[in-house]
């Protein structure tokens, strides 16, 4: 006769397994109960209240079309608890942001379309469908990019996946993404070492990113520059994308565009983003508050005369390899904030409108419409 322990202790483990099951199941698994991932898929489109008021601009302002070439979307927490985010961990979709959050965003400052850094690890599935909803719903808004590290917080990760996961993230919905990034081949503080771009990782990527016919970008390392000639120039057909602030600042903590310049004048398949216009302090990370953000621009001019001085130049020097971005959404609770975004928008309009009109519409969305042209 069995004992009643040994009963207990089984109906304990039949139990723990169906809660297991039920925390991680895969979408589409067939159960009355729905699995966690799959709640999460649909809380990353929840509703939300969005206030959308008629723009009214500074005075000498660009008016005109604008595309956020760099805006990373926040990833569904892949393990337990799950449903609670504390305080300083950020945005996690489908627990406290959701896309129409982005959506919101862009709507309320007047951003036409957005470059989307959608993050995909395991469990690939649940992201990937978020993926797949977002452009079915809003295929004229975002411009997707798979963004998949490879444990790149610890030592032993990477920044990106290899090219055999890659090409099986990519081959669940073929045609989905228009580029591969953001990939930031800087090394990570107590993380990842960096990846030099012609890594034999990153030169196994190529090919598959060759066959899906996408986008490169790259956050480089210091020191990167000459491998990352190598690599635009074995690659001629691959159009690359970079930004960051490692080739920006010279030995003496000031700003040197050289190093850039040359290479965007070398090569004629790389683009540079250019999300420095915060006065050249960039201020969308942790240990930064909403208020401190918000007061950094309440007198634009002096920091106006900041960066045009860095900026401008470089920018008409190279009109047809300018993109204008922000760099926000996965760092910050408050980087989606309604009032966060109208400030930001009405000070880069105003840096834009101080352009020569040649090339303002080039830098915020015709370099960009170009670039995804096709794909």
């Amino acid at each position: 006769m069995q004992k009643p322990t040994s009963i207990i202790s089984i109906v304990i483990l039949v139990l723990a397994g169906i809660a297991a099951w039920w925390l991680f199941a895969e979408p589409g698994a067939n159960s009355i109960i729905q699995p966690l991932s799959e709640r999460r898929v649909e809380a990353a489109f929840k509703a939300v209240d969005c206030d959308v008021k008629p723009r009214v601009f500074p005075a000498g302002a660009y008016t005109g079309p604008l595309y956020d070439m760099h805006v990373h979307i926040a990833s569904i927490p892949d393990g337990p608890p799950g449903d609670n985010v504390e305080p300083g961990e950020g945005l996690a979709l489908g627990v406290n942001t959701s896309i129409e959050d982005y959506l919101c965003m862009l709507n309320v400052e007047g951003t036409a379309k957005a470059l989307a850094f959608f993050p995909v690890w395991e469990p690939v599935k649940p992201m990937l469908e978020v993926v797949k909803r977002t452009m079915d719903k809003y295929a004229d808004r975002f411009i997707p990019f798979i963004m998949p590290p490879a444990n790149d917080g610890s030592p032993t990760g990477f920044p990106t996946v290899t090219a055999a996961e890659l090409t099986e993230m990519l081959k669940v919905h073929p045609a989905l993404f228009q580029g591969y990034g953001e990939i930031g081949l800087y090394a990570r503080d107590d993380g990842a070492p960096e990846l030099p771009p012609d890594s034999e990782r990153l030169m196994q990527i190529y090919p598959v990113v060759r066959e899906y016919n996408l986008l490169v970008y790259f956050h480089l390392g210091q020191g990167q520059k000459e491998a990352y000639e190598r690599v635009l120039e074995q690659n001629p057909d691959i159009a690359f994308i970079f930004h960051g602030d490692q080739l920006v600042e010279d030995a003496g903590g000031g700003d040197n565009l050289q190093l850039i310049d040359e290479i965007l004048t070398k090569y004629s398949n790389v683009y540079y983003g250019i999300d420095e216009l915060y006065g050249d302090v960039f201020l969308m990370r942790e240990g930064v508050s909403k208020e401190t953000f918000l007061a950094h621009f309440k007198n634009p001019e002096p920091l106006l005369e900041k960066d045009l001085k860095t900026w401008k130049w470089f920018i008409e020097k190279h009109p047809d390899r300018v993109l204008w971005d922000t760099d926000r959404g996965g760092s910050v609770r408050w980087a989606l904030d309604p009032d966060l975004a109208i400030v930001l928008n009405d000070y880069s309009r105003m840096f834009i409108g101080r352009l020569d009109p040649a090339v303002q519409e080039k830098f915020v969305y015709q370099n960009a419409e170009r670039l995804v042209a096709g794909r």
